[in-house]
């Protein structure tokens, strides 16, 4: 047998091993990278047309919903009979 090179077993066993350990270790990186910056484009996106959080306009907002549901109550009776011995409380 004829060795290429034969006083150099990293050369010829490690140095392939470690090259396909950092070339693989890259890869992935770079694959498992995408979908984290597919979700970052779309949560980008989605958050340029929105307006800023303005907590005294969500009060005036509530306020004015309240008033107006308030204002347009109407009382509505639950359907079904009364129990015959029923007796108001006191």
């Amino acid at each position: 047998t004829t060795d290429i090179m034969p006083g150099a077993p990293f050369l010829r066993r490690s140095l392939p091993f470690l090259a396909l350990m950092g070339f693989g270790s890259w890869g992935l990186s770079q694959f498992l990278k995408m979908p984290t910056q597919l979700k970052d484009d779309r949560r980008r996106r989605k958050l340029q047309g929105r307006e800023k959080f303005d907590l005294n306009q969500e009060l005036e907002r509530l306020q004015m919903q309240l008033a107006d549901e308030s204002a347009n109550y109407e009382y509505q009776r639950v359907p079904g009979g009364r129990p015959e011995g029923r007796r108001p409380a006191d």
